[in-house]
């Protein structure tokens, strides 16, 4: 059964790869402990479901096809890791404050959208979400400080463009694919 997630799509990859360079450049990590996410991967993931079984896959591409929302510019505006920074395992970059908000707001529309499918949703409803796009992934646990990077983080975006995809995973790393998208207005 395929992985299924549902992302808002970014448009400035060839910059976000510039930062992730400059980000392994400036805390002077070793590739060979990393996994970079390619450029033709990123995104901010709004909803994983994981592995789904085709009707359901129908179900979600039924309702993400009625979602009606606006384009909006974001602006990125941290790094940071999973779990922490102490023990890093994925590192990220986030969306600033004021644009945090309507990441939110298209968040919840597409939960609210996807709720009556029954799909267990009630444990991201409650959870804070963090809007992040992950840069890459660490074969070792590493222990980061981030500081000084903000000067790299100085561009803008759009999100227009919600997708259902899947993710197909292969020995060099996942390929996601675009089941449905939906463009804002």
């Amino acid at each position: 059964m395929p992985r299924i997630f549902v992302a808002a799509d970014i448009h400035k990859k060839n910059e976000i790869q510039k930062i992730q360079k400059n980000l392994i450049t400036h805390l002077n990590l070793d590739n060979k402990f990393l996994k970079l996410v390619g450029p033709e991967n990123f995104h901010f993931t709004l909803l994983f479901f994981g592995e789904v079984d085709n009707s359901t896959i129908d179900k979600i591409v039924a309702k993400i096809s009625e979602i009606e929302f606006q384009s909006f510019e974001i602006s990125y505006g941290v790094v940071g890791a999973f779990p922490n920074n102490n023990r890093a395992k994925v590192v990220w970059i986030g969306l600033d404050e004021k644009t945090k908000e309507a990441f939110n707001q298209l968040y919840h529309l597409v939960i609210a959208k996807l709720t009556d499918l029954n799909l267990n949703l009630e444990k991201d409803i409650e959870k804070e979400i963090i809007p992040h796009m992950t840069l890459f992934r660490t074969k070792v646990t590493l222990r980061l400080e981030f500081q000084g990077i903000e000067s790299y983080l100085s561009i803008s975006d759009k999100i227009d463009t919600v997708s259902v995809k899947k993710s197909i995973t292969t020995p060099q790393g996942p390929i996601y694919e675009n089941i449905i998208s939906v463009s804002g207005k």
